[in-house]
């Protein structure tokens, strides 16, 4: 991450003697993301798998122990899912149902309240976490990227972040789900946008579409691994000239098959890839 940070520095320093040009500025970070993706090449997918005491594996954890052992692995770019407590409080997790307070199983799709949350283990036996405690971990660990998926939600998460966690705005790589999403978050304070495709409606995907929001530089394209099966598909997302990653693969074969194809990072829930190199 140092050497990812320093990278930076050059680049904005040579860009603001050159043209003083915000917009020079962002592509710049931005490009040192994408080389920093390269470099790492996976994306823990909701923190990773984890296994409980009895050694059964759990994945979409977004849980205190998956993050640990996910950063302890040696990963450095983790997806989290972040959603809303019923009283309006920012928490990483993928779904209501997978809380268990004690015995009893929290209502599927019907947020609960920050206290009866903490109260809650993530199917029955893991830490659940608050957006505070996910930036404490950031802050001790300086390099770490989170990589975000809030849904509906992107607007309002890049407004707390901006206004409250400043410091770590830059450590935050946006997924937005539609084009009309980019502009919201760059006006945010956000440079590092990706943009996955799995929300998007099929005149989303046309080659004008993804060629017109190409041009404002996103760190990357994220797609269905099916989808990078599609020749015609990766034709026109090769034209945009933007790194392409894929979701959610964990077999080595098949990694190793879309790196082949020119494929830059892979979202995975194994967390034992890093020191690997499966290419």
């Amino acid at each position: 991450m140092k050497s990812f940070i320093l990278r930076v520095a050059a680049c904005f320093c040579m860009l603001s003697f050159l043209t003083g040009c915000g917009g020079a500025k962002r592509t710049a970070k931005v490009d040192a993301m994408r080389e920093y993706f390269a470099e790492n090449k996976y994306i823990i997918h909701a923190c990773g798998e984890i296994a409980d005491e009895n050694g059964n594996l759990y994945t979409y954890t977004n849980s205190k122990e998956a993050l640990e052992n996910s950063y302890n692995a040696g990963n450095r770019i983790i997806e989290m899912d972040f959603h809303y407590t019923s009283d309006d409080h920012l928490v990483p997790g993928y779904a209501w149902g997978d809380l268990y307070k004690g015995d009893e199983q929290m209502t599927p799709g019907v947020a609960p309240s920050l206290a009866d949350y903490l109260e809650c283990k993530i199917d029955g036996c893991f830490t659940p976490m608050t957006f505070e405690d996910v930036a404490e971990f950031m802050r001790a660990h300086e390099d770490l990227l989170i990589v975000t998926d809030t849904k509906e939600e992107n607007e309002k998460f890049c407004k707390m972040v901006s206004h409250d966690y400043t410091d770590l705005e830059d450590r935050f790589i946006i997924q937005i789900y539609h084009a009309k999403e980019y502009e919201p978050v760059i006006r945010s304070g956000f440079d590092h946008v990706i943009y996955t495709l799995y929300e998007t409606e099929e005149s989303e995907r046309t080659e004008k579409a993804l060629m017109d929001i190409a041009k404002k530089h996103l760190v990357g394209f994220t797609v269905y691994a099916e989808w990078a099966d599609d020749p015609q598909f990766m034709e026109i997302l090769k034209k945009t000239d933007t790194p392409i990653y894929v979701h959610t693969v964990n077999e080595d074969a098949a990694i190793a098959s879309y790196f082949d194809l020119g494929i830059k990072g892979i979202y995975t829930d194994r967390t034992d890839l890093s020191e690997n190199k499966v290419r």
